[in-house]
């Protein structure tokens, strides 16, 4: 499924709500100024020659604005203030030409300090400090060019207090400091502005505001002086495009009149961070027509599987072999082969190929697989069939591997496979680096412990539970975790264990790991010892900054619109991908699964949250297996009503991979009914419950309510779950077969629902 996982991700990450780009602008609206008693008229006609072709060539809003003679400064600035109040909203783009005189600011009898003035002759008379009304710009979400036809332009970029340049705006000024340009005329700034834009506009259907700069520089453009640039904007530099002659509304700016089909090959195996490096080059420049993207399809070559089950001889690295897998792995790849050769015979049945072109390849050779994927003529059911087919091979493989014994034991077998190319084309590089740093972490080296907890802009009152979004002095936000602890009840060792325990598990959050491993990364660690805690730093991750709890989404269902049948059903799959990949890889346990500590990122406008990318949070006391686990005396209800009977109370068991997936079986619950399982005990039933009577309610629950709103797959994997009906008599170090017992009962039943709506 990890394919479908990373193909979610980036439909998710490419809808246009989220789109964040230069040149996606919802309004451009110019306003062109000049002086109504200035003395060389040519600036009001280039001011309204300018409007126009704004208005003709990009159905841009226009308007002029002359400054008056009487209180000139305070009324354009009124006027600049009415300008922003009303077009300074996010993603829009404000325009601002002003054709005039300028002062050079330079009397040094007066301290003057050659800032930007207008003026409105060249020589005395009415002047504006725009230096004062420029920093204004600043203050509005909108993002903002300048461009500036007058002597000593570039004087605007100047400034002896704060940043005049804002971080919203790009500045063209007509010439140098202390330099005068051109009058109006064929020569102006203006005007050659104009013809280079025109230009560009026919010749690349938009308009790159560094790129005509670069054109009227050169000495054929007719200009015959250096514009000077200056930009405030982190991504570049702002590209113009023309609007639709009539304004669209949601659904016609949405619609789709035709389809453009690319296929994009990739020379490294699809991973996190190659997506994300996809996602920004997808977004950085789609043109205004386009009205929307989708990923249809992510496909990877089989040659790496084809290699590893025929074990060719010229794939000559230290990677795992077919060979190493244990009988009953082998036997596992052994079948799902089988049915996959099956599938492609009966493919080429049907498209009245050969079969024995396709299944006789030479080893390697892909071609054939690969090509088969493709060839529409066999009709959707059997491609579907095929994916399917491969998935379960790709699955069977892994499996495999992952519970091969010498990648268990052996750190010199772990590094081998970490490091092997195999082993990446395979897809198993990050959960065996996973799993190395589980089994054998390092005995010395940087620690992610910092000594400076972060402060915050804001002060917080109380320490907050689960994930906390923090604020910071210089502007950035990070997320935070807290966990608290009791200083008068801990006993000799603990709090240096507990330090030892963090560390290990910054280091595991803080590898990049595959989409479906659904965790934030980790930064670094911190402790207060004053204030009795400890936090985890994270890297927020792409889009908005807003994360909400499962729990609080299902209790205030005013913050977020509740998920349809298809999303409840992703949900729990992808939480229970998340923990099977954690129980495989590294061994571990979460000792916390709870929708207390299961986060949905809010995304687009309104109350949408993406159910689809769900982040597994909370790992409290989560540790090893073979680990101590940390068994605290625990009265609170609201967290005892996950956890197994023999976890409640004072625990008399080490916590085990079965009561992670016993309170897994809790969540289905509440994902399912969408109600806290907490809500359905009375308030002596708190209080006076046995563990072994509140199993017995939940399980009644979920036969009365997951059967009728889930259906019966969804009901029985949540009671196999609860009642730990694996059925597995034996397993070894890693737990495998618990793992491929808990793929095959609970997710095997909850992929069915991932197609509906």
């Amino acid at each position: 499924m990890e394919a479908e996982a990373l193909k979610t991700r980036l439909n998710s990450a490419l809808e246009l709500d989220n789109w964040k780009i230069n040149n996606a602008y919802k309004s451009v609206s110019v306003l062109a100024i000049y002086w109504e008693d200035g003395d060389v008229p040519g600036f009001e006609e280039e001011a309204r020659q300018i409007t126009h072709f704004f208005e003709e060539s990009f159905n841009f809003d226009v308007d002029v604005y002359a400054i008056p003679s009487d209180h000139c400064h305070r009324k354009l600035d009124i006027r600049i203030n009415a300008f922003l109040d009303d077009h300074g909203h996010q993603d829009d783009l404000i325009i601002i030409h002003y054709g005039g005189h300028g002062d050079p600011d330079n009397d040094t009898d007066t301290a003057q300090e050659r800032l930007s003035v207008w003026t409105a002759h060249r020589e005395g008379g009415l002047t504006v400090d725009w230096s004062i009304i420029q920093p204004k710009f600043g203050q509005v979400d909108a993002q903002v060019l300048l461009l500036l036809d007058c002597c000593f332009a570039a004087q605007a970029a100047r400034t002896n207090k704060k940043r005049i340049i804002p971080p919203n705006m790009e500045l063209v000024a007509a010439c140098a400091m202390g330099l005068k340009t051109r009058l109006p005329g064929n020569h102006s700034f203006t005007t050659n502005l104009i013809r280079q834009m025109r230009s560009a506009l026919v010749g690349n259907g938009t308009v790159k505001v560094s790129e005509i700069v670069n054109s009227l520089a050169h000495r054929d453009s007719g200009y015959g002086q250096s514009p000077v640039h200056f930009t405030g904007l982190e991504n570049g530099t702002i590209c113009l495009e023309p609007f639709d002659s009539a304004p669209a509304d949601e659904n016609m700016a949405r619609r789709e009149l035709a389809w453009l089909t690319l296929r994009i090959s990739l020379r490294d195996v699809v991973s996190e961070n190659l997506i994300s490096e996809l996602i920004r080059w997808l977004k950085a420049r789609p043109r205004r027509k386009v009205s929307k993207m989708t990923v249809e399809d992510l496909v990877q070559s089989t040659s790496s599987l084809h290699q590893f089950i025929h074990e060719d001889a010229r794939a000559v690295d230290r990677g795992p072999k077919l060979c190493q897998l244990t009988p009953s792995g082998q036997q596992d790849v052994a079948v799902a082969w089988s049915v996959f050769k099956a599938l492609l015979a009966d493919l080429a049945t049907r498209l009245q190929l050969a079969p024995s072109m396709m299944l006789r390849s030479a080893p390697g050779d892909s071609t054939a697989f690969d090509g088969a994927r493709i060839m529409l003529g066999a009709g959707p059911d059997s491609l579907v069939a095929l994916e399917h087919g491969f998935s379960s091979l790709q699955a069977a493989v892994q499996r495999g591997v992952m519970a091969s014994p010498d990648l268990i034991s052996s750190r010199e077998a772990l590094l081998q496979a970490v490091n092997a190319n195999s082993t990446k084309e395979l897809g198993l590089a990050p959960s065996l680096d996973l799993r190395l740093k589980a089994h054998f972490p390092p005995q010395a080296g940087l620690s992610l412990k910092t000594d400076h907890a972060p402060e915050p802009a804001t002060a917080i009152t109380s320490t907050p539970k689960g994930l906390a979004i923090e604020h910071l002095h210089d502007g950035t936000s990070i997320l935070v975790e807290y966990k608290t602890y009791d200083q008068e009840t801990l006993r000799k060792g603990d709090l240096e264990r507990m330090q030892e325990r963090l560390q290990n598990l910054a280091e595991l959050l803080q590898t990049p790991l595959p989409a479906d491993f659904h965790t934030l990364q980790c930064l670094r660690w911190f402790h207060q010892p004053e204030k009795e805690r400890f936090g985890l730093v994270f890297k927020p991750p792409e889009g908005s900054l807003e994360l909400v709890s499962l729990k609080e989404l299902i209790d205030q269902p005013n913050l977020g619109r509740k998920p349809t049948l298809g999303q409840r059903f992703a949900i729990a799959n992808y939480v229970g991908e998340a923990l099977l990949k954690w129980h495989r890889s590294a061994n571990w346990v979460h000792q916390g699964v709870s929708s207390h500590n299961i986060y949905c990122q809010k995304s687009g406008r309104g109350l949408e949250f993406d159910y689809s990318k769900p982040f597994l949070c909370g790992f409290e006391f989560a540790r090893h297996i073979s680990g101590i686990s940390q068994d605290v005396h625990v009265e609170d209800f609201d967290m005892n009503v996950y956890r197994h009977p023999l976890r409640q109370g004072a625990p008399i068991e080490h916590h085990t991979k079965e009561h992670d997936l016993y309170s897994f079986g809790v969540l289905m619950w509440e994902i399912g009914a969408w109600k806290l399982i907490n809500k359905c005990f009375d308030r002596d039933s708190r209080e006076s419950i046995s563990p072994r009577k509140m199993r017995k309610l939940i399980r009644s629950l979920m036969r009365k309510e997951l059967g009728h709103n889930m259906g019966l797959a969804y009901e029985q994997a949540a009671i196999i779950c609860l009642d730990d009906k694996f059925e597995v008599e034996s397993d070894d170090k890693a737990g495998s077969n618990l793992s491929q017992a808990f793929e095959q009962k609970v997710l095997g039943r909850l992929r069915a629902g991932l197609m509906l709506d």
